[in-house]
């Protein structure tokens, strides 16, 4: 597994405006990692930036972890909770799980309010906070799976499930990170990838001589 990040964009993805600043140079990198010989790409984010457009530019599985992890937490049971960052991502969150086909079983997303920069520094209170709103969720919304919202929060998800447990609440938790990336080399070894006919190479590539 290799690692790049962007040269241009926002430090995080908190809102549309920054999905929208992040999808450019994340594009580029979906496109460069085909060229340099990668079998597939995984974007750490829960905003999923440049999901469509990175598939139009490439024929690589390319996925996005919030698209994964509603797909699968409606496998998982009946219906299903976002744990995010903040109040201001609900809205995205919902609108994700209409475009995705899965907002039939989507039951709500509840916020812990501590920004993306502080999450590693305040591990404590993050844990604190996580095991509130999945209660909150399982209780007052119906959700009987959770997923966690936002991929810097990667490894809470052992942590939440233990402490949910033990206060009686028996329910999933997935972690976005390694349940994508562990699907994108599933996708490699089955050789699959996106339909081209879902996702075709946009007109300008086309031009250019572009083969993905």
């Amino acid at each position: 597994i290799d690692f790049t990040e962007l040269d241009e964009g926002p430090k995080s993805v908190e809102s549309g405006y920054d999905a929208v600043l992040a999808a450019p140079d994340t594009v580029a990198k979906i496109i460069a990692a085909e060229k340099e010989g990668v079998n597939a790409v995984v974007i750490d984010c829960m905003g999923d930036p440049g999901l469509i457009a990175g598939r139009e530019c490439v024929r690589i599985p390319v996925l996005g972890p919030c698209q994964m992890a509603m797909s699968i937490a409606c496998t998982m049971g009946h219906r299903y909770s976002v744990l995010s960052i903040a109040r201001s991502t609900h809205a995205a969150f919902h609108r994700r799980a209409r475009e995705y086909g899965t907002a039939e079983k989507y039951a709500s997303t509840r916020s812990i309010d501590i920004r993306v920069a502080d999450l590693r520094t305040q591990s404590e209170l993050l844990r604190e906070r996580l095991a509130v709103a999945a209660k909150i969720a399982i209780e007052e919304d119906g959700a009987d799976t959770l997923i966690i919202g936002c991929t810097q929060m990667f490894g809470a998800a052992q942590k939440l499930e233990e402490d949910l447990l033990a206060a009686g609440f028996d329910v999933p938790v997935i972690d976005p990170v390694p349940l994508t990336v562990k699907t994108a080399k599933t996708l490699v070894e089955a050789g699959l990838s996106h339909s081209k006919h879902a996702f075709p190479l946009p007109a300008r590539l086309r031009a250019e001589g572009h083969s993905g």
